[in-house]
């Protein structure tokens, strides 16, 4: 059996298993880490942003939101002063029209009362004229069979006053 001295293959290979890592990891470290590291700093930086943007989209969101809450708010009250102007534009409407039918309703009653005062009159002057005419026929036939006419007419003439 041999004596295992210093550099024996198994420390030879430790040592040389040894310098290839190191090499490895320089050759790493100066050409795949820093393109790796740097993408993934851009990678992190782009996450970054990304929340960042949505962070802020969500703030706009919020806005938009609210400024629609306000928009509808604003369309409610304009449609609720729109609506009490109709109900009083309505009303006034309603009440004018209310108005012209009793003014018209009144213009036809008086106009009415009117022609039953015209009728009645004309009635009247019909039995006048009627009631006269039947005094003179009177008058005539007392006249015929009387011959005193002073009497006759003064009895014609109190007759025409009763009337």
């Amino acid at each position: 059996m041999e004596q295992n001295g210093v550099l024996t293959p198994e420390t030879l290979l430790a040592c040389l298993t040894w310098a290839v890592f190191f090499v490895v990891l320089f050759v790493l470290q100066k050409f795949a880490w820093k393109p790796i590291l740097a993408g993934l700093k851009q990678r992190e930086d782009f996450i970054r942003k990304s929340l960042e943007d949505a962070d802020k989209i969500k703030a706009q969101l919020a806005e938009v939101e609210a400024a629609k809450g306000k928009i509808l708010d604003e369309a409610k009250e304009r449609a609720n002063v729109i609506i009490e102007q109709s109900r009083k534009m309505g009303n006034d409407l309603a009440g004018q029209i209310e108005q012209r039918a009793k003014k018209n309703a009144e213009e036809i009653i008086n106009s009415a009362h009117q022609e039953i005062a015209g009728e009645r009159e004309r009635v009247r002057n019909a039995l006048k004229k009627e009631s006269a005419q039947t005094a003179v026929s009177l008058a005539e036939k007392i006249l015929k069979e009387n011959l005193d006419t002073e009497k006759n007419r003064k009895l014609i003439n109190e007759a025409i006053k009763d009337i």
